[in-house]
């Protein structure tokens, strides 16, 4: 828990986003650890953010859409955020 705990984290950034927080999700990957969150936004976009640490950096991708196109697109957003892995030469 490089950041905290992934729901304080998540909650934090909900608060400084003035969102509601729909998913908060933690994995371990090759050593590396994620933080995933989904986030409603109040102007009707939807937010996925993922957090990593690895070797003593934070990575962070960030995709946002309409809510509406959400529901329809879900598993490609997941899949895109999952495939990232952060490397350093």
């Amino acid at each position: 828990d490089a950041l905290g705990t992934v729901a304080d984290v998540g909650a934090s950034l909900a608060a400084k986003r003035n969102a509601k927080l729909i998913r908060a999700e933690e994995r371990q990957t090759d050593g590396v650890l994620f933080y995933f969150f989904d986030f409603a936004l109040d102007d009707g976009t939807h937010q996925m953010l993922q957090l990593c640490v690895n070797k003593g950096k934070i990575w962070s991708l960030d995709a946002n859409t309409l809510e509406k196109r959400y529901s329809k697109r879900k598993e490609m957003y997941d899949n895109i955020l999952g495939s990232f892995s952060p490397k350093l030469s």
